[in-house]
């Protein structure tokens, strides 16, 4: 049995972020008219990593159209997993939740600012995207890479030696 309950796009952002939960005792109490209405399956202690929902087939259409996330179809009671997928907001080569646990901005590709995308900087050149000078060299990374062709890691390339 299913019980209504109304959410918004917040909450539910919030829900697959794994920020909140609904706990089945919600689901019992609440009904709100209108579009806003869904359905919440009941779920156990041991399936609280899933928001398990009923929502009509033509939303799911188009949430799928428009949004960078799968809804799989739970074969064993009718109601839909929502499983958030990896998104890369900035497109700079990173997940949003890579750049979350790096402490780079999932919003800007270059985080430091030096010319490389956060993505090159740890999948590629092994900088590092907080510091725009890797190297300490006093030359950026992305001056070093792009520009010079010298190493971001090698603080000793960075120097410049004049002869008369």
């Amino acid at each position: 049995m299913t019980k209504r309950l109304a959410i918004t796009a917040i909450t539910m952002f919030a829900i697959m972020m794994g920020i909140s939960t609904i706990a089945p005792a919600m689901a019992d109490k609440a009904t709100a008219p209108g579009h806003n209405k869904i359905d919440i399956c009941h779920f156990d202690d041991e399936e609280l990593q899933y928001v398990l929902i009923s929502i009509p087939e033509k939303a799911v259409k188009a949430h799928e159209k428009n949004h960078d996330m799968d809804i799989i179809p739970a074969p064993d009671d009718g109601c839909p997993v929502i499983e958030p997928e990896s998104v890369d907001t900035d497109g700079d080569g990173l997940t949003d939740d890579e750049e979350i646990v790096l402490g780079t901005d999932p919003l800007v590709a270059d985080t430091d600012s030096d010319g490389l995308s956060d993505g090159a900087e740890v999948n590629t050149y092994g900088t590092d995207p907080l510091n725009s000078d890797t190297d300490g060299g006093g030359i950026s990374d992305g001056q070093e890479v792009n520009v010079d062709g010298t190493d971001p890691l090698d603080a000793l390339d960075d120097l410049v030696i004049i002869t008369p």
